[in-house]
C-alpha cells in the first residue's frame, strides 16, 4: 500500500484486489470538534505507471444508476392490477344461491359468460359496452378464466344466440323456481322499449311514462326474501288479470301450486278480486282508499278496541283484522262483464260473492311523516296562491292545487285568489294518516302478507331502478333484446341477493353500489406468474363479515362456478 501525497491535506491510497488495483482519495475533515477521515474512490489503477486509468462510460456509478432505474421501470410495466374483492364477494355469494349451477345446467358452458357478463353489469350498470371493459378493469375473466373477447359486436352475437335459445332459458326458470323456498309472484310493471319482442312491444294510449314508445309489460316471481325467480314479457296492451292468468300457467307448469300473487292498489278491482276467488289464487295487495267500504273500514278502526300491537321488520304497528265481502253491483264493468262492489258488514248483500281478509294497520311513523307532509303540502298551496294574479285565479288556482283543492274554499278577488282552509276536510284527512289497509286472500296472516308485500316492493325498487336501461339498448332484434334482458335478470338476482344481505345485517344506509365499490379497493397485483393481494382494509374486513364470508388471503385463478360434479346429477 503506498499514499502518495497530492497537495496539502489530500492522500491517495491504492488497494489491491485480486491483480487490480483501485485508487481512493483520503481526506480529514473536522466536524463538532473531531477530526473524521472521509474516503472517495477514484477509479482504477495502472499497475506498473500507477496513474488513474481512463473510466469506461458504460461502468461508471451514474451510469449503473441509470441501469437500475430502467430496470425498476420494466418491472413496474409489468405488473398488472385488478380489481378483485368485488368479484371474490359475488362468486360466493353465487354458490350460496346455486345460481352458476342452474346457469350451467341451463346453458351448459355459455352459463359461466352469462353470470361473468351479469356480474360486470351489475358492478357498472348501463350500456352493455361497458361489459367488456368492466372485465378488463376487474379479475373475472381471470376469475372463471375467462379467454373469449366480450366487445361490442361478440357480446350482441352472443345476447342473439341467447335470445334464440327459449327452451334453455325456460329451463333456468324452472330451476330457479323449484329451487326456491316459498315464491311471490306480482303483476306487470309496464316499460318502454325500442325492441319488437316478439310483436309484444305496442303503443299504449297516454301511458304512465308520458312516452311516445312503444311499451311492453313485464312480470316477475320471487321467493319471500325478493329475489328474482323469473320473469315473462307480455303485449303492452293486455289486461292485468290476463296476464296474472298466463303467470299461474307458467309457475304450475315449473310445478309451483301456490304462488302468492302480490298487486299494487291500482289492481284491486271488485272484478279483478271476484276472479283471483273463483280461480283460487292466492294474493295480497293494498287497498285503494278512495273505495267507499274502504273509507268506512278506516273510520271504524278508530273506534274499534279490537286492534293488536304488531311488529313486523323492527316496526312496531297496530292492527284490526276483519274481513270486506264482495256482491254483484247494479252496472257492467267496462268490457260488458257484470261488475262487483266491496261490501262491509252491515251493507246489504254482504260477502254473497266471497270474503277477503281486510287488516286495517297503524304506523305510527307514517302517521307523523304525512301529517308532516300534508301541512308542507298546504303551506305551499297558500303560498303559490297569494302570487297568482292572472284573468281567471279561481282556474288558475284549481290547476295548481289539484286534488288537494277539496281543502279549500276559494274565491275570485279581481286578478288575485282568496284562498280558506277547509279545518273539516283537513282534519278528516289527518285524522287518516298512518293509517293503509291490506287485502289478502283468507288464508294469509299478517306477518305473511307484509313480508310479501315487502318482497315485491323490494324488487320492484331493484327493477325499478334499472328498467329505463331499456332505451338505451337501441336493438330492433328481438332475440339480442331477449339475451340481454336474460344477463340483465341474472344480475338482478345477485343485486336483490346483497340487497337482502345488508338489510338483514342492518347497516341499511350501505348500497350495494357502495358496497361493491368499497371491495373493489382490493387489488389483485401479478407480475410474471407470482400474484398476490394488495392490503384489505378494516372496511372490507367488516364487509366480507356481515356476507359471512371468509376474507380472502390469495388470489384464486380459473375457479368453476360450481361443483361440476353436481351436473352429474339431475336436479328438479
Amino acid at each position: 500500500m503506498v499514499r502518495p501525497r497530492d497537495g496539502d491535506g489530500i492522500k491517495r491510497t491504492i488497494v489491491k484486489r485480486g491483480d487490480r488495483f483501485y485508487a481512493y482519495e483520503i481526506t480529514s475533515v473536522m466536524e463538532n470538534g473531531k477530526k473524521r477521515t472521509v474516503s472517495t474512490y477514484l477509479g482504477r489503477v495502472d499497475p506498473d505507471t500507477k496513474e488513474l486509468l481512463p473510466k469506461i462510460p458504460e461502468k461508471s456509478a451514474e451510469n449503473r444508476r441509470k441501469i437500475a432505474k430502467e430496470k425498476e421501470i420494466a418491472i413496474l410495466k409489468g405488473v398488472s392490477s385488478k380489481e378483485y374483492g368485488a368479484t371474490y364477494l359475488l362468486h360466493e355469494v353465487q354458490l350460496r344461491m346455486s345460481l352458476g349451477e342452474d346457469l350451467m345446467r341451463a346453458f351448459g358452458n355459455s352459463g359461466k359468460i352469462i353470470l361473468a357478463a351479469a356480474m360486470a353489469y351489475l358492478m357498472e350498470p348501463g350500456a352493455f359496452r361497458n361489459i367488456d371493459s368492466t372485465l378488463e378493469r376487474t379479475y373475472i375473466r381471470e376469475f372463471y378464466d375467462l379467454r373469449a373477447s366480450m366487445d361490442s359486436g361478440t357480446l350482441s352475437d352472443f345476447t342473439r344466440n341467447l335470445g334464440e335459445k327459449a327452451m334453455n332459458i325456460d329451463r333456468f326458470f324452472e330451476l330457479r323456481v323449484k329451487g326456491s323456498n316459498g315464491l311471490v309472484a306480482w303483476d306487470t310493471t309496464t316499460n318502454g322499449t325500442y325492441s319488437e319482442l316478439d310483436q309484444m312491444a305496442e303503443y299504449v294510449v297516454n301511458n304512465k311514462d308520458g312516452e311516445d314508445i312503444k311499451q311492453t309489460k313485464t312480470g316477475f316471481a320471487t321467493d319471500m326474501r325478493g329475489i328474482p325467480l323469473m320473469f315473462r314479457h307480455y303485449p303492452g296492451t293486455i289486461s292485468d288479470i290476463a296476464t296474472v292468468d298466463r303467470m299461474v300457467s307458467d309457475i304450475e307448469r315449473y310445478g309451483k301450486k301456490d304462488a302468492l300473487f302480490v298487486f299494487d292498489r291500482g289492481f284491486v278491482s271488485g272484478a279483478n278480486v271476484k276472479h283471483l276467488l273463483d280461480k283460487g289464487i292466492r294474493f295480497t295487495a293494498p287497498a285503494n282508499t278512495s273505495s267507499k267500504a274502504i273509507k268506512t273500514l278506516m273510520s271504524r278502526f278508530v273506534k274499534t278496541n279490537e286492534s293488536l300491537d304488531m311488529i313486523h321488520d323492527g316496526h312496531a304497528y297496530k292492527v284490526w283484522k276483519t274481513q270486506i265481502g264482495l256482491t254483484e253491483a247494479d252496472r257492467l264493468s267496462v268490457d260488458g262483464s257484470q261488475a262487483y262492489s266491496f261490501t262491509v258488514s252491515g251493507d246489504a248483500g254482504h260477502g254473497d260473492n266471497g270474503m277477503i281478509n281486510a287488516y286495517v294497520c297503524f304506523d305510527s311513523k307514517k302517521y307523523s311523516d304525512e301529517v308532516q307532509n300534508h301541512k308542507m303540502m298546504l303551506n305551499d298551496l297558500k303560498r303559490k296562491a297569494a302570487e297568482i294574479e292572472c284573468k281567471d285565479p279561481v282556474a288558475r288556482f284549481k290547476k295548481i292545487a289539484g286534488k288537494a283543492i277539496k281543502h279549500f274554499d276559494v274565491q275570485a278577488d279581481g286578478k288575485k285568489v282568496i284562498v280558506r282552509e277547509k279545518q273539516n276536510s283537513i282534519s278528516f284527512a289527518e285524522n287518516r294518516a298512518g293509517v293503509f289497509v291490506m287485502l289478502s286472500s283468507s288464508d294469509l296472516d299478517w306477518s305473511t302478507v307484509m313480508t310479501a308485500y315487502d318482497a315485491r316492493r323490494l324488487t320492484e325498487q331493484a327493477f325499478d331502478f334499472s328498467k329505463s336501461d331499456d332505451r338505451r339498448h337501441r336493438t330492433p332484434d328481438k332475440y339480442t333484446m331477449i339475451g340481454r334482458s336474460l344477463i340483465k335478470f341474472v344480475s338482478l338476482i345477485m343485486k336483490c341477493e346483497l340487497c337482502a344481505e345488508i338489510r338483514g345485517s342492518g347497516k341499511r344506509e350501505m348500497s350495494v353500489g357502495q358496497t361493491l365499490g368499497y371491495l373493489n379497493t382490493i387489488n389483485c397485483l401479478s407480475y410474471g406468474s407470482s400474484s398476490a393481494l394488495s392490503e384489505i382494509s378494516k372496511n372490507c374486513r367488516n364487509i366480507f363479515g356481515m356476507f359471512g364470508v371468509e376474507v380472502p388471503n390469495e388470489p384464486v385463478l380459473g375457479i368453476e362456478v360450481c361443483d361440476l360434479r353436481c351436473l352429474a346429477t339431475p336436479k328438479g
